[in-house]
């Protein structure tokens, strides 16, 4: 990976030192953007209005206001199964397997300016005779262990039956001070949460299997349980022999209610309870009365939760949590779905169930991301454009606008940024993300969907997460729900290639196709034009086994929003992936790489005006160029052929001797296995490595520069894996000409003795002040100064570039043209392939590199990239209330302490 920063706004002094230089470089960590990878459990602190996440790996999100976000984490702590907040002070309860808990607390850390939340204390609380390994610091009835035992003697139960194992641990809403722990078997027992004693043992029901979930309900007297036939157990504090009523969602089989929550008292929620015979997967339903609603969803469950009381518009759902509301409003609830993939917030209004957009944790990870790139300082007139038809466009998706986000703890003071950087996502689904990264929270901005210009099975069934999709109801209630595509399956659509220059932007598929669009304030319905582009021979007999048809284009206009529109769709022959693109955008000129070479477009006038095929080169036989890919596989496959015969024609068969030819078809171009091997001592062979193709890998214009001794000319510079550099010259025709004729471009007879079998990264000509000379910044050639370099980065040789990250996740910057070391610093981890692959960096030194498949890593090289984030949280303990059945929440965060100011850096953002 490299990167040039070829923004020229301030040129260094010439006598500059390194020294100097390397104060300015230093490599800073700014938190996280996108969702975290396996959750595995969800609270909501309604005192502090804070949200906790858990996750798989033992790490804790903490987020409030956008932009307050805190995070913890044990190594060995291992998965958190359930997270419970005090609303008595700033402390949290994390409940990991082995029966085990740990007590955090929200301090003041070490440094000054950042709050941390700290492990406090662990405990350990046993379930029957689940006998299990305990620190030495506790005993079996130490005041810290939750056990049956310690809670039946406490309490004189005479009971003598065997709990099972804990299921589940929830805080009573009204009282801070009761925690509820559900077993196995169909038991309960109700703690004191401060003093840890036990104060009621209800139970048992056995009569529907084991205990699966309970959930209290609002007024903190009552609780629901869920069971393992489907049962509901409706429970009351006042009747500890057993349920007061039970009730059975369906008369059949169902999904196991895993979660179950009771927000209102003619409402359910639970995760899963829906009829096998109508649903396959995930699903989440809710019972209003007598109605059933069912939501379909793509991923599993990992956490439920309803904000209470939310205010919203009657009519366009608009989200109010605050105190003065106009008599339009009324009180409505938020249910929170945390997902394996993806979070939603889905206000609870049946049978509409309106999305609520999220001002953050969204993934970027709906369809797997193929390819990233970064773009800083986006002109304010394209931002502008993109913001307004985003907007519209995400209005399609969620009817539920927010107005005022209803997880408000924390308040935020960070500065304002007005860099407006843009985060491009390529993904498999043939959809492109425009995401907004200039401010803490990652959102997105638009969405490009190319499988809408295509005729493919695919392309038919991208409507699923549109508006028509997520707005289809049927008679038995059920709603499709998420956003995460399981479903893409057609690789031709996968985006291999991006090149954004604000207005224009190319991306190359899989297939072989390179859309080019242009941005478009207006609605219209396009028609766009074919480019065809044979670079080599297309001979069905040398097709790869898995060879595929080209997408064929959607016939009649298209039919856009406004946003970026097609104009033209360039489509290389043999069907093969894109590998790079560049686009010149005031010549109006695309070139476009392949495996077998490359080809440059007139796209004003829809002409050819270049071809260069490159595999001949490095390959004397043309028609080996599809076999060398599956001579491996195919020699396998004849193998498995050759056993199957044997057995079906007995043992005797064995003993026959074969040619090396017969493992090979008649007719075929694959080399036979005499020919692969070579001649050893002994009849020992092996197999020869198939020889390195060379396809393009790397392409540039150029601003007028002087190449190879010639004239001040527009210039194409072409990387290939083999370490060629091929150099042309651009004729470029007069303005007032440009119509009439189109460019010329000829290639520069010259070797610029780039070492054999090193592929070539990056290509370039810089000035002698390093300012590179980009043929789509005008400033950043007319002011160019003294003698002009070609630089060049290699694979191996990588010492050209001002920022290059390797292969031992290592960054390195340098100076320009000197090559001189002035930074190097551990960004990503040796052994992530991912993180090294997705990686980039901005000209202000803004870098993001892949931490997950669902989020992005941010960090910061120079002083304009660093991203300071102020917040206040509250830090104080406070004296526990108990809430009466009439005390609304609201009175209780009034009484909470007042807020200490801390400025962090290192925020999550």
């Amino acid at each position: 990976m490299w990167k040039l920063f070829s923004r020229r706004k301030k040129r260094a002094p010439a006598d500059e030192s390194v020294a100097e230089l390397r104060d300015k470089f230093h490599l800073e960590t700014h938190g996280y953007h996108g969702f975290p990878l396996g959750p595995s459990s969800m609270t909501f602190d309604p005192y502090r209005r804070l949200l906790y996440i858990g996750t798989n790996s033992g790490e804790i999100r903490m987020v409030g206001t956008p932009g307050v976000r805190l995070s913890g984490n044990l190594d060995d702590m291992g998965k958190i199964n359930q997270i419970l907040p005090f609303t008595s002070e700033p402390a949290l309860i994390t409940v990991c397997g082995g029966n085990m808990m740990y007590r955090w607390c929200l301090e003041q850390g070490e440094r000054q300016d950042a709050p941390e939340l700290v492990l406090d204390r662990s405990y350990k609380f046993q379930g029957g005779l689940n006998h299990l390994s305990m620190d030495t610091q506790f005993d079996g009835m130490s005041p810290e262990v939750l056990s049956w035992s310690r809670a039946r003697a406490v309490l004189g139960y005479k009971g003598k039956d065997i709990p099972g194992e804990v299921r589940t641990l929830d805080i009573s809403p009204r009282n801070p001070k009761q925690l509820l722990i559900g077993y196995e078997h169909g038991y309960f027992e109700l703690w004191d949460a401060l003093t840890w004693k036990p104060l009621l043992i209800l139970g048992p029901f056995r009569d529907s299997g084991d205990t699966l979930a309970v959930a209290w309900n609002g007024d903190g007297e009552r609780f629901v349980s869920s069971h393992q036939d489907g049962t509901i157990a409706y429970w009351n504090l006042d009747s500890p022999e057993g349920p007061v009523s039970t009730r059975r969602l369906h008369d059949g089989r169902c999904q196991d209610i895993v979660r179950i929550l009771w927000p209102r008292d003619n409402m359910l929620v639970m995760s899963g309870g829906a009829s096998l015979d109508k649903i396959d997967g995930d699903s989440v339903t809710v019972a209003v009365d007598d109605e059933l609603y069912t939501m379909q969803l793509t991923s599993p469950v990992r956490g439920m939760h309803v904000l209470e009381d939310v205010h919203t518009d009657r009519d366009s759902g608009i989200v109010n949590s605050g105190s003065d509301c106009v008599t339009t409003t009324t009180m409505r609830d938020i249910l929170v779905l945390l997902l394996e993939q993806e979070i939603l917030f889905i206000e609870l209004s049946p049978p509409e169930f309106p999305l609520v957009p999220p001002p953050y944790l969204i993934s970027p990870h709906n369809s797997p991301m193929k390819l990233v790139t970064l773009s800083s300082r986006v002109s304010r007139e394209v931002w502008q454009s993109l913001s307004q038809i985003g907007r519209v466009q995400r209005e399609t998706v969620y009817r539920a606008s927010t107005k005022k986000w209803p997880v408000n703890g924390g308040k935020l003071r960070s500065r304002a940024h007005d860099r407006r950087d843009v985060l491009l996502t390529g993904h498999e689904d043939g959809t492109v993300k425009f995401w907004d990264i200039s401010n803490p929270n990652m959102n997105l901005l638009y969405t490009v969907n190319c499988s809408m210009f295509f005729s493919s099975e695919d392309a038919l069934n991208t409507d699923f997460f549109t508006e028509d999709s997520t707005e289809r109801t049927d008679p038995t209630n059920i709603k499709q729900m998420g956003f995460w595509d399981p479903r893409s399956d057609d690789d031709q659509l996968t985006v291999t290639s991006l090149d954004f220059q604000e207005e224009l932007l190319a991306v190359g598929l899989h297939g072989g196709a390179t859309l080019i669009f242009s941005l478009s304030s207006q609605s219209s319905v396009i028609d766009m034009k074919l480019v065809r582009v044979s670079i080599m021979r297309d001979d069905p007999r040398q097709r790869s086994r898995n060879w595929q048809a080209p997408l064929t284009l959607r016939t009649g206009g298209v039919e856009c929003p406004p946003g970026y529109h097609p104009s033209h769709c360039i489509h290389l022959f043999p069907n093969v992936s894109t590998t790079t693109l560049a686009i010149a955008k005031d010549q109006r000129l695309i070139a476009v790489g392949c495996v077998y070479g490359f080809t440059v477009v007139d796209f004003l006038k829809g002409d050819i005006i270049h071809i260069q095929s490159t595999f001949d080169s490095s390959s004397p036989d043309p028609t080996q160029m599809s076999r060398m890919q599956s001579i491996r596989r195919s020699f396998r496959q004849s193998l498995k052929r050759l056993n199957v015969r044997h057995s079906m024609r007995g043992a005797q068969s064995t003993q026959r001797s074969y040619r090396p030819s017969n493992f090979v078809r008649s007719g075929s171009a694959r080399p036979s296995v005499a020919k692969s091997r070579r001649g050893g001592g002994g009849g020992a062979g092996t197999m020869t490595p198939p020889p390195k193709r060379d396809f393009v890998k790397t392409m540039a214009f150029t601003a007028p520069c002087h190449l190879a001794g010639h004239s001040s000319w527009y210039g194409l510079l072409v990387g290939t894996n083999c370490g060629r550099l091929l150099t042309y010259t651009i004729d470029m025709p007069a303005p007032k000409h440009r119509e009439a004729r189109s460019p010329i471009v000829m290639p520069v007879e010259h070797n610029f003795n780039v070492k054999k079998d090193e592929t070539v990264l990056f290509a370039g000509v810089i000035d002698a002040q390093s300012y590179l000379l980009d043929v789509n910044d005008e400033g950043s050639f007319r002011s160019a100064r003294g003698t002009q370099y070609l630089t060049v980065c290699t694979e191996e040789g990588i010492k050209s570039a001002l920022l290059i990250m390797d292969s031992e996740g290592y960054i390195s910057v340098y100076t320009l043209p000197d090559l001189k070391l002035i930074c190097r610093d551990d960004c990503v981890d040796a052994t992530d392939a991912v993180g090294q692959r997705n990686f980039a960096c901005s000209s202000v030194g803004v870098i993001l590199h892949q931490r997950s498949p669902s989020e992005f890593a941010r960090e910061s090289l120079t002083e304009e990239g660093r991203l300071e984030v102020g917040f206040s949280v509250p830090l104080k303990t406070v004296t526990p209330l108990v809430l009466t059945p009439q005390t609304p929440k609201h009175e209780l965060v009034d009484q909470l302490p007042t807020p200490l100011d801390i400025k962090v850096s290192t925020a999550f953002l």
